[in-house]
């Protein structure tokens, strides 16, 4: 699967799977610390941590900011990953992929292209 969306702020994110997507999505939903006199060569941090897309709690931190920035989440329950399974597994990723849709049907991602991916 390919996924390519485009945000309501212009920045474009292309993932291969639907969590990964919205593991992009949350990150850059936080907003950027400003580093106030930068030095060359450093490394800094920009914002805060994310759990990776198959954490237990994953779809709960998305839902968390979809309410925090919307005072709504999307009408689907929570599915969490199966840890043995790849990426979750295909219920999981079909969940990811519905909130990623809903994002799209409330504007937050501007266009959404999904292909599957060619045998």
């Amino acid at each position: 699967m390919r996924i390519e969306y485009t945000c309501e702020d212009g920045s474009r994110t292309l993932a291969l799977w639907p969590s990964l997507a919205l593991l992009y999505w949350l990150g850059r939903s936080y907003p950027p610390r400003p580093i106030d006199n930068p030095e060359p060569f450093k490394f800094y941090v920009v914002g805060p941590p994310v759990p990776s897309d198959n954490h237990p709690l994953f779809l709960t931190l998305v839902y968390a900011e979809i309410e925090r920035r919307w005072n709504k989440t999307p009408p689907f329950e929570i599915e969490p990953p199966n840890p043995k399974k790849k990426h979750g597994g295909k219920n999981y990723q079909a969940r990811c992929l519905e909130v990623l849709q809903w994002l799209h049907a409330e504007g937050d991602i501007t266009r959404l292209t999904i292909a599957s991916e060619a045998t």
